[in-house]
């Protein structure tokens, strides 16, 4: 999913805008689709959701409709082609995103475009405004992102579980053991080494008592960090040169002072 923060929003509040004889009003709620306003102001849709996503456009005012990337547009259909000018282009690495420019020549103006890819068909409604806030629309594809997603995870979880195994799905050369460790006996771990991306903490045994994991800056204070537990393994997203682990003194038990061990990345 490193994923944009996005403010939600229904279109009916943002952008779906209806004409009365004095200009552009609210559309009504059952006319339209729920949206997400992108911090540059972009409206993006669910792709297959209904209503059909809406785009509203000032007179004389090129707007735009971004659909998926490495897709490629194989028909346009417009059901006002006089009213209605409409250009195509693409943006990206390699040009991987198709855009379609619309712009109305007139207010007032209602209809829609069907657009056939390789990959999809796109319904939009077309509306001509005064006021327009939102000129760009863009889709978000659900089914499309929990596929990969679901991939990503399998991926992770074969990564974890081989290089626990000892056979990290890595080159030798990132598979990184050069680590010092140091301190006490009790939770000291047998091996610490990382794939390049994150870090494993490996004991025989786990400690009785689970210790913190803190980072180690060169300056300033030592910070916590989240980490997992695979079978007798934790596991860092990340690849910090200095970590320690903790288990702070218990002043209710007598004899329990704090333990700590040094990782050192040589």
């Amino acid at each position: 999913m490193r994923e944009i923060h996005a403010v939600r929003s229904l279109v009916a509040l943002a952008a779906g805008f209806a004409l009365t004889a004095g200009g552009a009003g609210l559309m009504t709620r059952a006319a339209v689709a729920a949206a997400v306003v992108m911090p540059d102001g972009t409206m993006r849709f669910d792709y297959g959701r209904r209503p059909p996503a809406l785009l509203v456009c000032k007179p004389e005012t090129v707007c735009d409709i971004a659909l998926g990337s490495n897709e490629t547009v194989l028909n346009i259909a417009i059901g006002d082609a006089t009213h209605w000018i409409i250009a195509s282009g693409r943006s990206g690495p390699g040009g991987a995103t198709p855009h379609l420019f619309v712009k109305p020549t007139q207010t007032k103006l209602d209809t829609n475009i069907v657009i056939t890819t390789t990959k999809r068909v796109y319904n939009v409604t077309l509306r001509s405004a005064k006021e327009a806030p939102h000129p760009s629309i863009s889709f978000f594809y659900p089914d499309e992102d929990a596929a990969a997603k679901a991939v990503a995870s399998d991926q992770q979880r074969l990564a974890i579980q081989a290089v626990l195994a000892g056979t990290p799905l890595v080159s030798p050369d990132r598979a990184d053991t050069k680590y010092k460790i140091t301190g006490d006996a009790a939770i000291l771990p047998d091996k610490v080494f990382n794939d390049g991306v994150r870090t494993f903490i490996s004991w025989k045994t786990l400690p009785l008592t689970l210790p913190a994991v803190f980072t180690v800056p060169t300056t300033g204070t030592a910070q916590p960090v989240n980490f997992r537990v695979v079978g007798t393994s934790y596991i860092v997203d990340d690849t910090d040169p200095n970590f320690d682990l903790v288990v702070a003194a218990d002043p209710d038990r007598h004899g329990h002072p704090e333990r700590r061990v040094a990782i050192r990345h040589l």
